[in-house]
């Protein structure tokens, strides 16, 4: 008789409802491991989204934590994105048992530095390089002080990233991340492409009328295109052109 399949998920934030490009992968994963039989547990750290009832339909277990934000989650050590999603009550039940780890994003990695977990089966979902991604942010942001934050993280963002390239198996969704990680000493990279729906196109004929740009506007390189757009391209054609948010 086949032993049940049971994994820890950590996710980085509530994975619903899918409505920006970040949540899809984060989703779309839990119907396609419980299709194959997976027992998941899943971890949700609270951002800015509600509890969300339908993630019970595909986990075994669905829990909330809340993410520390503010001065409480700054170090000299770990980037913020890291240090407000530690969690005692997080490790606690994973503690509990011995099932392999996936955590969603290097946010989630703080349990590879906690010596209780060694020999662990941990897996990291690689969503970015994220020193790259805030090196990126830091360029394109306008405010000083967010320049600051972004260029700050990103430096520390380096530096863990080397430091906890050999405790996990890594799981990038562009083999061009994977060839970062192997770069900085990551032993175990494996290139594996985005969990997506079954998508049906319904379309009418013809070319339409209008320019549809789509994407989550509090991001400062999404913004800074959808301006650029706007000023360089549409300002000079007759075509109207659609901006909607997240």
């Amino acid at each position: 008789m086949e032993l049940d399949k049971h994994l820890h998920i950590i996710s980085l934030n509530i994975p619903y409802p899918v409505d920006y490009g970040g949540v899809f992968d984060l989703f779309y994963k839990l119907p396609a491991l419980k299709q194959l039989g997976i027992k998941i547990h899943l971890h949700c750290f609270k951002y800015g989204r509600d509890e969300q009832p339908i993630l019970n339909d595909y986990c075994e277990s669905v829990n909330y934590y809340e993410r520390t934000t503010g001065p409480a989650a700054l170090s000299l050590r770990y980037p913020y994105i890291v240090k407000s999603r530690v969690s005692s009550e997080l490790a606690e039940k994973i503690a509990m048992d011995d099932y392999p780890v996936l955590m969603e994003g290097v946010h989630c990695t703080s349990l590879l530095n906690d010596t209780r977990f060694q020999g662990r089966s941990f897996f990291v979902r690689l969503h970015n390089v994220e020193h790259i991604y805030y090196h990126h942010l830091y360029r394109f942001s306008d405010s000083l002080l967010k320049k600051l934050y972004y260029l700050w993280e990103s430096f520390l963002l380096k530096n863990y990233e080397k430091q906890i390239a050999d405790k996990a198996d890594f799981l990038s969704v562009t083999q061009k991340d994977a060839a970062v990680f192997s770069a900085i000493g990551a032993e175990k990279v494996h290139f594996l492409p985005l969990f997506l729906p079954k998508w049906k196109i319904k379309t009418l004929s013809g070319k339409g009328n209008f320019c549809l740009y789509h994407g989550d506007l509090s991001v400062a390189e999404n913004e800074k295109a959808a301006k650029w757009l706007l000023t360089n391209v549409f300002d000079d054609i007759a075509i109207p052109f659609v901006v909607a948010g997240k």
